[in-house]
């Protein structure tokens, strides 16, 4: 969809100060999140945080578990795996009840944060951010979780910007998303910020997602949290509702786009929707049954690499986002400001409709609070493995993932980028 770019603009470079100096002081985000949405310990699924869930959770390389119970969490801290504990209750009047079961395991040593509620419309932040503050006031040492609605949500849905059920188009829609972020941030005051786009449609790809990776990446900064982007890894509109704007099953190649372009802007976390699939979802990370495949497989190690990056970038001063090629909503067409020059040139053209990014290069930029650059390249073809020649102002050290050690490569080198894949740059100081 076009339009928006007055929008857009705002959300291309920025610079803030350094990041968990957010309005939850005793709050720890600690080592980068991999988690899920729907899956063992989730408040809508059945299955339960136990010791086969939880092994395998951790053998995956996920982090962070979901709780309902107690007895949930004591399981995830064998393992040593984190919680995220679902606190909401059927009557928010209610505190007796949200009392007891913040109070029953506040002290609890697996517990992360505690989750209030998923996509919310603007008028319940008032709300929310009120049930955030009474939990504050029990345990001031977790954080409190809400997760946000994408930039294609409708009017209704946001909660701004009209009454209408179908989704906005273009620079109205736009605003009203940017609205519905900044009410989000003024009246819930959040620790971290939340959010799922799923990019991938039957006809093709969806053209707001570096939008919405850049507009919440800027509302982290400015609130100096971390936040978390939710990933797709499954499809949820099966059968005869299926339609060609419905999500369809990404693979490992499609998959690694999601999580290198989310560590490509400095994201803490992510997590899959969903982990276990069901009748209601098919081509989820395993089985109902737990049983697992080439996506767990995949999953396992693109968790792994994330982390990796993640731990590089997530804390760094993000400066700006740019494309060399294809330009997608939300990122600066090539400029000196990425701090780099790719060869051959890659022709510059405007991301039609559903239109998939061929021969285009993402280059993120950061600075630590001493100066020092760093890049993160990522081959936005997930169907083309892709060598560039690159070039930059000073020596450049590469990221190895694997061994987290950095080794130089000069300031004239090929970088050879896997299909959706990236890596990280570091500069040397003038």
């Amino acid at each position: 969809m076009k339009g928006g770019k007055a929008a857009v603009a705002v959300c291309v470079a920025l610079s803030v100060a350094s990041f968990w100096l957010g309005a939850c002081a005793a709050w720890e985000p600690g080592e980068p999140v991999t988690t899920y949405f729907g899956g063992p310990g989730c408040f809508w699924r059945k299955e339960r945080i136990n010791d086969f869930w939880a092994k395998q959770l951790k053998d995956g390389g996920f982090n962070t578990v979901w709780a309902k119970t107690p007895e949930e969490l004591d399981v995830a801290a064998k393992y040593g795996l984190r919680a995220i504990y679902k606190v909401e209750v059927s009557d928010p009047l209610d505190r007796n009840r949200l009392s007891e079961r913040v109070n029953r395991v506040k002290r609890h040593p697996a517990l992360y944060l505690y989750e209030l509620c998923d996509e919310p419309t603007a008028g319940k932040f008032a709300a929310l951010g009120r049930e955030k503050e009474f939990i504050g006031s029990l345990d001031p040492d977790h954080a409190v979780w809400v997760n946000l609605l994408p930039t294609y949500a409708n009017h209704k849905q946001l909660g701004v910007g009209g009454a209408d059920r179908l989704m906005g188009m273009g620079a109205e829609r736009i605003s009203a998303y940017w609205e519905h972020v900044r009410l989000f941030c003024e009246l819930f005051q959040p620790e971290l910020i939340t959010y799922d786009h799923y990019h991938f449609k039957v006809r093709g790809d969806g053209n707001h997602y570096f939008l919405n990776l850049g507009i919440i990446r800027q509302n982290a900064s400015a609130r100096k949290v971390p936040f978390w982007n939710g990933l797709q890894s499954c499809t949820w509109v099966v059968g005869d509702l299926a339609s060609p704007a419905s999500p369809r099953i990404p693979d490992a190649d499609e998959m690694r786009f999601l999580v290198h372009t989310t560590a490509a802007y400095g994201a803490h976390g992510h997590y899959w929707y969903v982990y276990s699939g069901n009748k209601d979802h098919r081509g989820a990370i395993v089985e109902e049954d737990g049983s697992t495949g080439w996506k767990y497989e995949a999953v396992k190690k693109l968790n792994r690499e994330f982390i990796a990056f993640s731990s590089v970038l997530s804390r760094l001063d993000f400066k700006g986002a740019y494309s060399f090629g294809m330009h997608p909503v939300g990122t600066t067409p090539c400029s000196e400001q990425a701090l780099i020059s790719i060869s051959p040139e890659l022709p510059h053209s405007e991301v039609g409709e559903n239109q998939r990014l061929v021969d285009t290069v993402l280059v993120t930029r950061f600075a630590s609070q001493d100066g020092t650059a760093y890049l993160m390249v990522v081959n936005c073809d997930y169907r083309k493995d892709r060598t560039i020649h690159a070039t930059v102002r000073t020596s450049a050290e590469l990221f190895d993932t694997a061994t987290r050690a950095w080794s130089g490569i000069g300031k004239e080198f090929d970088l050879p980028l896997v299909r959706g894949g990236g890596a990280i740059l570091r500069l040397a100081a003038r």
